[in-house]
């Protein structure tokens, strides 16, 4: 037996006990440090990806080193351990099912990434949302749109979609329509449209042609589509429309000269 002054009172406390409760200190002083050690170095690791998500892993790795170290405690002192198992099952589960997001998110990354579905750089569709891919981290794909504007696209959204890559032939091509009157000359219409694509050949992807179609026809007018071949995506709209103006001032040429 060992005394122990508590206050103006002494307490006899069997030896074997103190040894057990010293032992158990013990323990979790080795928890608290394997748990740092683990912490560090899921900080370095991990870090290199994304530290936002490195420090949620350590913090559920921390966790589950405490309660392993709790438990051998507790066990140590011959302490019923069902009703904590229980606890602890519970917990996890719960822990599973608040993190469930990030264990998915980090699923699609490995899948993007081991299946090369896009890179950084590359124009890409999903859904509703286009731009050029700026960054890939374990939570998302980060995307440029043609307007400058920064969109966050989780990556288990991208795997449940179809995703369009505009840019892994090394082209993109868009298409431009046109309303003309039917009283024009197609095959004019056309030279005309050609020379235009020839003034944006520096837009254009190289040893590409452009070609000019008929889409529809009636008696009153005439819709024609202009296909080109670009490289810059972003660049797809400016181009149409630098298109459809220069077509407009020549073909308003050709009517004055009619008349």
């Amino acid at each position: 037996m060992q005394s122990l002054l508590v206050g103006s009172q002494t307490i006899q406390v069997p030896y074997e006990l103190l040894m057990k409760l010293a032992v158990v200190g013990v323990i979790l002083i080795a928890t608290w440090i394997i748990g740092r050690i683990l912490g560090t170095f899921i900080l370095k690791a991990g870090g290199r990806l994304s530290s936002r998500v490195a420090r949620q892993i350590r913090q559920v790795v921390t966790l589950v080193v405490w309660f392993i170290g709790i438990l051998i405690g507790l066990d140590y002192l011959g302490l019923d351990l069902t009703t904590l198992l229980e606890i602890l099952t519970l917990s996890g589960l719960t822990l599973v099912i608040a993190i469930r997001d990030i264990l998915s998110n980090m699923a699609s990354y490995e899948v993007i990434t081991t299946y090369k579905l896009y890179k950084i750089g590359d124009w890409i569709q999903i859904g509703k949302f286009f731009g050029r891919v700026v960054d890939i981290t374990w939570m998302d794909t980060i995307l440029c749109t043609t307007n400058n504007e920064i969109i966050h696209v989780s990556n288990s959204k991208i795997t449940k979609s179809v995703v369009t890559n505009k840019t892994s032939s090394g082209e993109t091509r868009i298409s431009i329509s046109l309303t003309l009157d039917d009283a024009l000359d197609l095959s004019e219409v056309e030279k005309i449209l050609l020379d235009i694509s020839t003034e944006l050949k520096e837009d254009l992807t190289p040893n590409s042609k452009p070609e000019v179609r008929v889409t529809d026809l009636d008696n009153r007018s005439i819709k024609m589509t202009l296909l080109l071949n670009i490289d810059n995506p972003a660049k797809s709209e400016l181009i149409s429309s630098d298109v459809r103006k220069k077509a407009k001032n020549r073909l308003d040429k050709i009517r004055r000269k009619k008349l």
